[in-house]
């Protein structure tokens, strides 16, 4: 290999080499969760035949919202690094529609508030707002219906104590819900199909 051969192979390794150096590192890949588990069941199945849940289009979305109370309170922020496997609609539907019973009033959800809230930079607490609403499944009119409020603080002032507390908020909600409409006169409807068009 001649000299000037060498020269040119070198000089293009080292190019090679700098533009390695300078590529922008590929940013890590956000770390995805769901509310965990289901928690056996206690006892009998939630009082709810269906389960659906709306909301409107700023909750559609997968991030994990949070804001700082003592400094931007208006701000709406969202992690960089964890966001849910789903929108927070879809994950309480698939939770609450796990386990539900043959026969019952429809439960319907507008889901208001899912969000983390600093009250200090090591204080933060969840929160969880919303509308459920009591259907006949037959006749298709509502029964009853009622606005939950539901907040937990957090293990950790982070992603992680935010995922973790909303898995807890959500059972409680749940919960909440299935004494709710246990308490509902039930309907003489409920079981019965409905007749024939004559």
């Amino acid at each position: 290999m001649n000299t000037l051969h060498f020269s040119r192979l070198l000089t293009a390794c080292l190019l090679l080499l700098a533009g390695c150096q300078v590529l922008p590192a590929r940013p890590p890949l956000p770390a995805l969760h769901d509310f965990g588990p289901a928690p056996p069941s206690a006892g009998e199945a939630p009082p709810w035949s269906a389960v659906s849940v709306d909301a409107p289009e700023w909750l559609q979305d997968p991030m994990i919202c949070y804001r700082l109370l003592y400094a931007q309170p208006t701000q709406v922020r969202f992690y960089a690094l964890d966001r849910w496997v789903a929108s927070p609609p879809d994950l309480l539907a698939h939770r609450w529609a796990s386990s539900r019973a043959a026969e019952g009033y429809e439960l319907k959800i507008e889901l208001q508030g899912f969000e983390q809230v600093f009250e200090r930079p090591d204080q933060s607490s969840v929160s969880l707002r919303f509308h459920a609403e009591a259907v006949d499944p037959v006749r298709g009119h509502s029964v009853a219906e009622r606005v939950f409020r539901l907040s937990q603080p957090t293990r950790s002032a982070n992603a992680a104590g935010a995922v973790e507390a909303f898995s807890r908020l959500v059972s409680q909600a749940a919960a909440q819900v299935s004494d709710w409409m246990a308490k509902l006169p039930p309907s003489e409807h409920l079981g019965t199909q409905p007749s024939a068009p004559r």
